[in-house]
């Protein structure tokens, strides 16, 4: 029987550091998250965003979904201690989400 041709389809799109997903259901949500808390390097991409030997099988960070920043809790770390890559990653992901707004309308229930 012939080998029969498969296709791979891997997607190439890093996940918001707020929530996971590769697109944010609640933009809003996760602008609120992101700008009510510190966050700085992932301590296991170094903040690079890529598996490498943690996770050979996966190509992004599976703790930073490839976002190279994580959440710290206050007094973990403080802001003299952030890299000026995450503060630059950081930023990036606030305006794109902050762009995403416009765009996203939430769905309202309306109580009878």
């Amino acid at each position: 029987m012939p080998a029969s041709a498969r296709t791979a389809h891997v997607s190439l799109d890093r996940g918001c550091p707020a929530c996971g997903h590769r697109r944010c259901p609640d933009p809003a949500e996760c602008l609120n998250v992101l700008t009510s808390s510190l966050w700085g390097d992932c301590n296991i991409c170094a903040g690079s965003g890529f598996a490498g030997d943690y996770s050979p099988l996966d190509v992004f960070c599976p703790v930073c979904t490839g976002s190279g920043l994580i959440e710290y809790v206050p007094g973990e770390i403080t802001p003299d201690e952030i890299t000026e890559d995450a503060k630059d990653r950081y930023a990036a992901v606030v305006a794109r989400l902050v762009a995403l707004l416009p765009q996203h309308q939430p769905s309202l229930a309306v109580a009878s």
